[in-house]
């Protein structure tokens, strides 16, 4: 029986890309078939070289919605059996998804457990990122720079981009995307030697399946103009900075169980819509003190939330 049903699975493979086919499946002047994705990129059938028609394979849609589908992650120890409803979720959630290099041109793609020892294989002069960091990025051209972050065994990407007139600062967590805004991270702008002043920037880490044509967004992670931070760049054109990556808080000493878990994470989405209602990016200028007052505040905010 499972002979049959991968010869059914075999009929609804792309033959262009090998992936699986989902509803819409069209077909050229000939009758081919090749998933919507390389349909879009191709100008003619790849098999016949005819034109495509905007003609429905009703057979295998109807055979492809009955399917229940490997995961993308089987060869990397995946079992699970989906169907078309529950492959997207799952995929996106998957504990034997792959993640990619932090690096743009890199083309590796590997288990959570492998992350480090393949970022140490590129034997870069940075190490790894723990909970608070000192960095700084050279103002004078446009640039890119990407670390490993590690904080009690949670591995997250650190990525700065200076472009047009802007720097911009993400932080991408590498596991389930639900778990991602169980983070936040920080980054503090100063100039060494003063006290006062300084800018903090706070917001939640991101997924690690956004791309960073996506990612460096003014929506989308935290991002401040030249001329906002000019003051405080050094004469050798560095800006100086804290990096630092959290948990969010929940009540002290709480043990959590699963669905605990589930009750803190909807806290906190209440709490980051509360924070996005006033402002997605909130820069400050106050001392230390102000800010770790702030900071306190925002903490008894939180924990009146999870209260009620």
């Amino acid at each position: 029986m499972d002979d049959f049903y991968d010869k059914l699975l075999i009929e609804l493979e792309c033959p262009v890309c090998s992936n699986y086919m989902a509803p819409p499946i069209r077909q050229c002047e000939t009758g081919h078939s090749i998933c919507e994705a390389c349909r879009k990129k191709l100008p003619k059938c790849p098999l016949c070289q005819k034109q495509f028609t905007d003609s429905k394979n009703i057979s295998l849609e109807a055979l492809a919605c009955k399917m229940h589908y490997p995961c993308i992650n089987r060869l990397s120890g995946c079992t699970a059996k989906l169907s078309l409803e529950e492959r997207d979720s799952h995929e996106l959630n998957c504990s034997f998804k792959g993640f990619k290099c932090g690096m743009d041109k890199c083309p590796w793609i590997g288990k959570l457990e492998d992350v480090v020892e393949h970022w140490s294989s590129k034997k870069t002069k940075s190490k790894i990122y723990h909970g608070s960091n000192i960095c700084h990025t050279k103002i004078k051209q446009e640039s890119y720079y990407v670390n490993l972050v590690e904080i009690n065994k949670q591995l997250f990407w650190f990525k700065c981009k200076l472009e047009k007139g802007k720097v911009f600062w993400a932080v991408q967590f590498l596991g389930p995307r639900e778990e991602a805004n169980d983070f936040y991270y920080e980054i503090e702008v100063f100039k060494p030697g003063c006290a006062m002043p300084k800018i903090l920037f706070s917001d939640y880490c991101q997924t690690a399946d956004i791309e960073n044509g996506e990612l460096f967004k003014d929506s989308i992670c935290i991002s401040a103009s030249v001329d906002c931070v000019n003051r405080f760049v050094s004469d050798d054109q560095l800006l100086i900075y804290y990096l630092r990556v959290n948990e969010v808080e929940t009540n002290e000493g709480l043990e959590e169980t699963t669905g605990e878990k589930k009750e803190a994470r909807k806290a906190r989405k209440q709490y980051k819509k509360k924070l996005d209602d006033k402002h997605k990016h909130k820069h400050r200028d106050r001392s230390k003190g102000a800010a770790t007052e702030d900071a306190e505040k925002q903490k008894i905010s939180y924990r009146r939330l999870k209260n009620n």
